[in-house]
């Protein structure tokens, strides 16, 4: 007798499926789903799930973190929850003292914004760690402190040295280092200790996505893997076929190369090649677990340090209005360049400086190449004007903002902005209403990653202070902010003929929630119990 795999029941699906939007049961075959409701009328299964009463939704996908890096976070000095630099000094000098000689101190979770605007002092880094290099990372991922023996290993001490394109060792008046390391300065830094052993980022791999599990993702992009600051060995990509292939993979993974992992390949003179990957990979290989998504690229830096290229100076300067990561024509060439060898972009641009160097520049690789299967992609999109947003509409580029940082950083950027321009950063409501698809993404570990945090700051705006960051006209519906983490991502990663929804040939992803988060007060959807998450059918966690 003919029987499914699994019959999902005793739950309200939401289905984000508008010919089917409500259903109680949901029949799984072969990882994929065979039906709902009176589809499965006669049909048994070889195991019947009780989801005890919950609010299942297709899975969460989150369109932009770092996975290896937040799996390697988990195993470094957290500095998360402090918020005074006495502590931080204290737990830093522990890590020392259990330290071996030399040993690298790794620190993550850093936010300067929840310590007044006040960043570690050199020198008393300098006394609690004289003979071990001191790495702290910035949530932001876009400065870096560092003692004078790691400023010592780089060479900064000495005569000469200059600082690389788009980055700096910041210095003060004197010419002394004051320990702060911005931007592409950070891979100086970070060449010293690369590159990663691939069980490393396995481990790492495996600790991550366990966490995503426990949140109800079943799907994320890791944007930007194998390359520049951001990635950590130049097979990467090896390492998630081999955490995949130990089953320490427990989330479907689409990776995002570094730009800077692409190169001239001597293919036939009729394929017009360009630039990509040996044996011709390309956006789109790969399958439903791990593929390739589109090439990654950094225009500019960060809101919370200054660092992104705006068209009008930081509302705390008079001259200074950032810069980009390299000459705009070289930026420009390099997309155009990669859009024509058949790769989806991903152009890191915050400042509205860089998004116009974004858009100039896949509107040209369209003009040459077409529109790729994987959207071209404007990662953060946040200081953004109306005239960019008729621009990314017309070029069907997806903009990817990250709500959690409202709460994060957000009283941090409204300094640096001024209330006229946050009004425009990190928009909702604008792109939905301009008929631009709107994923979700967190930019984890810069900011917390669980969804259902991203889907109350999507909701609410608030800041750490309890403002609305903006204007609350750009703030989503419940609704809306569900679709963008499940319908939107799917669309956002030219996967949505397979995710997002749940109805019959979709993959059976699903996250069983405890509660209604239409239902509740919207400052309470963060604190709603993730009870299930299934990938494929099958569950990654489960508590019900």
């Amino acid at each position: 007798m003919f029987r499914l795999d699994t019959i999902l029941e005793n739950a309200t699906f939401l289905t984000m499926d508008d010919e089917h939007p409500v259903a109680h049961r949901v029949g799984v075959l072969g990882g994929r789903i065979a039906g709902v409701d009176d589809d499965l009328d006669g049909l048994d299964a070889v195991e019947r799930l009780d989801l005890r009463g919950g609010l299942a939704l297709p899975g969460f996908n989150d369109v932009h973190c770092h996975t290896t890096w937040y799996g390697l976070t988990l195993a470094e000095v957290d500095l998360g929850d402090l918020h005074t630099l006495p502590d931080l000094y204290a737990r830093v000098g522990d890590a020392v003292a259990a330290a071996r000689p030399g040993e690298w101190i790794r620190c993550t979770g850093f936010n300067h914004h929840l310590y007044g605007g006040e960043r570690p002092d050199i020198r008393e880094l300098d006394r609690i760690s004289p003979d071990n290099p001191v790495f702290i990372r910035q949530t932001s991922g876009h400065s870096s402190i560092v003692n004078t023996v790691t400023l010592r290993m780089i060479g900064a001490l000495q005569p000469g040295f200059r600082d690389p394109e788009g980055g700096r060792v910041v210095r003060d008046a004197h010419g002394a280092p004051t320990g702060l390391v911005e931007e592409q300065a950070q891979t100086i830094v970070q060449q010293l200790t690369l590159p990663y052993s691939t069980a490393a980022i396995v481990a790492a791999l495996d600790r991550a996505t366990t966490e995503y599990a426990r949140q109800g993702l079943t799907s994320f992009t890791d944007a930007g893997i194998a390359g520049g600051w951001i990635g950590y060995s130049p097979v990467e990509l090896l390492a998630y076929q081999q955490a995949l292939d130990a089953g320490r993979l427990h989330a479907r993974a689409q990776v995002m190369p570094f730009i800077g992992t692409l190169h001239d390949i001597p293919a036939h003179a009729d394929d017009d090649f360009g630039i990509g990957l040996d044996l011709g990979m390309r956006s789109g290989l790969g399958d439903d677990r791990l593929s390739i998504g589109p090439t990654k690229i950094f225009t500019d830096g960060a809101l919370s340090g200054e660092t992104a290229a705006l068209t009008e100076h930081y509302h705390t300067h008079d001259d200074f209005s950032g810069y980009l990561q390299d000459e705009a024509d070289l930026l420009h060439d390099r997309i155009v360049q990669a859009a024509r060898s058949g790769w989806a972009v991903a152009a890191h641009a915050i400042g509205d400086r860089a998004i116009d160097v974004a858009i100039d520049a896949i509107a040209e690789g369209m003009r040459l190449a077409g529109r790729p299967p994987i959207p071209h992609r404007i990662e953060h999109a946040a200081v953004l004007r109306d005239d960019q947003i008729a621009r990314i509409r017309e070029l069907g580029i997806v903009p990817t903002p990250q709500p959690a940082f409202f709460a994060n950083i957000g009283d941090g950027m409204i300094r640096s902005l001024g209330a006229e321009r946050a009004a425009i950063t990190y928009r909702g409501r604008s792109l939905l209403d301009a008929g631009i698809v709107l994923p979700g993404s967190s930019d984890r570990p810069c900011a917390p990653g669980e969804p259902l945090v991203g889907i109350q700051e999507f909701v609410t705006r608030e800041t750490a202070s309890g403002a609305v960051f903006g204007t609350s006209a750009e703030c989503l519906t419940v609704d809306q902010a569900l679709r963008a983490y499940t319908v939107g991502s799917a669309q956002a990663t030219g996967m949505a003929d397979r995710r997002g929804r749940l109805r019959r040939g979709m993959l059976a992803d699903v996250v069983v929630l405890g509660a209604d988060p239409r239902a509740v007060e919207p400052h309470e959807i963060a604190d709603i119990p993730v009870r299930a998450t299934l990938v494929g059918g099958r569950l990654t966690h489960e508590a019900l």
